[in-house]
């Protein structure tokens, strides 16, 4: 950290937030998630794909190295603003009546925003940036009457990593300052959200002529304030991805070890059941969801009364939020903020499902992976069992490779119908809670009540079968579907009762 001299510049931050970047860079967990099932032609037949294919330079998410990058003072006239309250933040600023932002532009941005850094050349300032848990997600160093002023941005990224090139177009920008409004209001203790309180889009002229698509959806930039909880003292702050991976196993060991409990009490716990909890709440209640996993998510770790471990969620990355909201919410937002388009798509349902299903192969799917590899054989005669059934019935390479001595993070990608396995140890222990958590709510009764002809035999038995070793849900995905084949027939029951007690309803 010493060996370049930009990080001079964020040497003044806390202890807690330096603590909180060390973590985030070394204990980044990016293995490959894939697994499919081929056929006798080794073609692919079911499974998942979900990789991390990205450029291995000096901005890279993993490197400890600070870089210049560039900043231009435009008009705001110049582009569209999103913003929560009025004044100004660290990157904006009133110069002889004319409200200015600081427009950043990475620098592998340079050739989508050549006619921005053309136009605004003679505005030009150096910032220092440190890549944070990926390569659009920045710290920032901005100089503040002779002080340093700290923020976390989200600039747009001309590459393409996993599949998507990473801008962040319009109705992201939009959407990430309104959800951190709506959110604000739905956090609880265990639960919070880092706020996103202003966002910027450029007009089309300002971007390559060349890329046509771009200047129709836009390509923005987001800003979020360093939060408190990162500069104060008594926690410690790390993303989620810190459990996952063999090289993050002596602190989620550790963890364990403090908790005094089995790894199965543990994570079912301070994990598996909080978040089933949210989830539902979410999803079914309160009609929002989050893309919850491993670098969206932060832990908030402290130490009770008893010095146990405790764990609250903390969530970054509004724009992957998606709200159906009713006219109530949105008069509640600022008047630019209330276009309803720019909060929910009209998939919700589906995408829900998928972000339900999501949270089994970014999460779950790791946390299964680490323990078969690295947990003792005596200490959780539950996993333990689990572990050795699954070896027995030859399905253990879905979270290892032959011959594996436990120092890497590989298993086997493809397999064959009888060898694939969808869903661990901690994938069943996390459907268990999340049918325990709708049954309390009374999401299956009230689904019974509005829809009384309703079939569930064909849902109930995979609910039954999940657990078994002769059905590995090679085609059935089981987290998708219990979305998908509930969330359409609560919604039907809410707003039957909306409408019988003259409750504003969410628009269709």
């Amino acid at each position: 950290m010493d060996r370049s001299p930009l990080w001079d510049t964020f040497k003044a931050l806390p202890d807690t937030f330096l603590a909180y970047i060390y973590a985030e860079k070394t204990r980044l967990a990016m293995a490959e998630e894939s697994r499919h099932v081929v056929n006798e032609n080794q073609q692919i037949v079911a499974g998942f794909h979900h990789g991390y294919e990205a450029s291995d330079d000096q901005y890279h998410p993993g490197t400890f190295q600070p870089f210049m990058m560039k900043g231009y003072w435009i008009p705001c006239s110049e582009g569209k603003l999103f913003q929560l309250r009025q004044g100004h933040c660290s990157i904006t600023r009133t110069v002889e009546g004319q409200d200015q932002i600081l427009y950043l532009v990475h620098p592998k941005s340079a050739t989508l925003f050549a006619p921005l850094i053309s136009k605004y050349q003679h505005t030009q300032v150096d910032v220092p940036a440190l890549a944070l848990s990926s390569f659009r997600t920045l710290l920032i160093a901005l100089p503040a009457g002779g002080t340093t002023e700290f923020a976390m941005v989200k600039v747009s990224l001309n590459e393409e990593i996993g599949g998507g090139r990473r801008l962040l177009y319009q109705k992201e920008c939009a959407a990430s300052v309104a959800n951190s409004s709506v959110l604000k209001i739905k956090q609880t203790e265990k639960f919070t959200c880092l706020e996103e309180n202003l966002s910027f889009v450029p007009d089309a002229h300002l971007i390559d002529p060349k890329e046509e698509a771009v200047q129709l959806s836009g390509a923005g930039m987001i800003h979020r304030p360093v939060p408190e909880l990162f500069t104060t003292q008594g926690h410690y702050i790390i993303p989620l991805y810190a459990l996952f991976g063999i090289n993050n196993w002596p602190l989620l060991n550790a963890l364990i070890e403090q908790s005094q409990t089995t790894p199965t009490q543990f994570i079912t716990g301070a994990l598996l059941r909080p978040i089933a909890e949210e989830m539902v709440d979410h999803i079914y209640r309160q009609r929002f969801y989050l893309e919850f996993h491993g670098q969206n998510v932060l832990l908030k770790l402290t130490m009770d009364h008893n010095d146990l471990p405790a764990i609250d969620f903390i969530y970054r990355d509004m724009g992957g939020v998606n709200c159906r909201l009713g006219d109530v919410q949105l008069h509640q937002l600022p008047e630019h903020l209330r276009g309803h388009a720019q909060y929910w798509e009209p998939n919700f349902i589906p995408d829900a499902a998928v972000i339900m299903e999501g949270i089994a192969k970014k999460v779950l799917f790791n946390l299964t992976k680490v323990f078969f590899k690295s947990e003792p054989t005596t200490r959780d005669p539950e996993f333990c069992c689990w572990r050795a059934k699954m070896t027995v019935y030859g399905y253990q390479d879905n979270w290892t490779l032959p011959g594996a001595d436990g120092r890497t993070d590989n298993h086997r990608t493809r397999h064959t119908p009888k060898t694939f396995y969808r869903y661990g140890y901690f994938e069943k222990i996390f459907a268990r809670e999340l049918l325990e958590v709708m049954t309390r709510h009374g999401i299956f009764l009230n689904i019974k009540r509005s829809c009384p002809d309703y079939d569930y035999s064909f849902f109930m038995d995979k609910i039954g079968n999940i657990d078994s070793c002769n059905t590995p849900c090679v085609e059935f995905e089981w987290f998708s579907e219990l979305v998908k084949m509930t969330l359409p027939h609560y919604f039907q029951h809410q707003d039957a009762y909306s409408r019988r007690k003259n409750i504003s309803v969410v628009r269709p």
